[in-house]
């Protein structure tokens, strides 16, 4: 199960717990909680079963947690460098989704990625005097076009 979050939302911290019991607790192998142990996790090995005092557990469990990448104005979360990154060149493409906001495309400047962002449309605003923002044209679909001149007035020959 890689990738998966452990929070430490499920542990109570006034509980003691054995190691069969934090492995259930947070979906993880039993091997990985010994792991644990070995390096930062605290225990009382002093008697058996080995206990995990709650408090302690949920200490180690938000320290290990990643702090929250917030990306400035300028830039987007390039999710192959997995970190905020600039505009490749300075530009960046603008597609309006609502009167309110849209979404915001540009290349990575490290890996060149396509990156996406979520913007409002006062934030476009200030955008615009930091990068070069280009809104596309959007054709209207045939079906909301105004019908093509048929020539119906012209006499045939």
């Amino acid at each position: 199960m890689a990738g998966k979050r452990r929070t430490g939302r499920r542990v109570k911290i006034h509980r003691s717990y054995t190691v069969d019991e934090v492995a259930s607790l947070l979906s993880v192998a039993k091997g990985t909680v010994r792991r644990w142990l070995k390096t930062d996790l605290y225990c009382l090995d002093d008697q058996r079963p080995t206990l995990i005092l709650g408090q302690d557990l949920k200490t180690f469990l938000d320290g290990r947690r990643k702090s929250k990448q917030i990306c400035r104005p300028e830039e987007c979360f390039c999710m192959s460098c997995k970190a905020p990154r600039n505009a490749a060149f300075g530009e960046v493409e603008y597609n309006p989704m609502t009167a309110s906001g849209g979404n915001l495309r540009a290349l990575c400047n490290v890996c060149s990625t396509v990156m996406h962002k979520r913007i409002s449309a006062g934030g476009l605003e200030v955008l615009r005097s930091i990068l070069t923002v280009t809104v596309p044209q959007v054709e209207t679909p045939i079906s909301k076009r105004t019908p093509t001149c048929t020539n119906d007035h012209l006499k045939r020959s």
